[in-house]
């Protein structure tokens, strides 16, 4: 009875054997890849490219600001005018019953 029991849920490994499997690819020793550098053509289209995307997001910031002072203006217009609309027919209102107490008065 030497047997002691195992609480651990971890799979028990040889310390010899290799955990990785060989690699069928033709990789050098070095390790490193080799690419070949991209062509003018491919330079020329990822710079237009960068230029397209840069001048769009321009674009996208400016309209941004310039709709949000437009809404900002039109609100505060439209706000004014229920104002003044309001304030008129209070006046109206108010000269609607001071006309009838005047008239009551004689």
């Amino acid at each position: 009875m030497n047997q002691n029991p195992s609480h651990s849920q971890t799979p028990e490994l040889d310390a010899n054997k290799s955990q990785t499997t060989e690699c069928t690819l033709n990789i050098p020793s070095t390790g490193i890849l080799y690419q070949h550098p991209p062509s003018s053509q491919q330079i020329a289209k990822a710079n237009k490219q960068a230029k397209v995307k840069a001048v769009f997001k321009e674009f996208m910031a400016i309209s941004l600001i310039v709709g949000t002072s437009v809404s900002t203006v039109f609100t505060v217009r439209s706000c004014s005018n229920d104002v003044d609309r309001q304030h008129a027919q209070a006046l109206k209102y108010q000269l609607q019953f001071s006309a009838s107490s005047n008239e009551g008065a004689r």
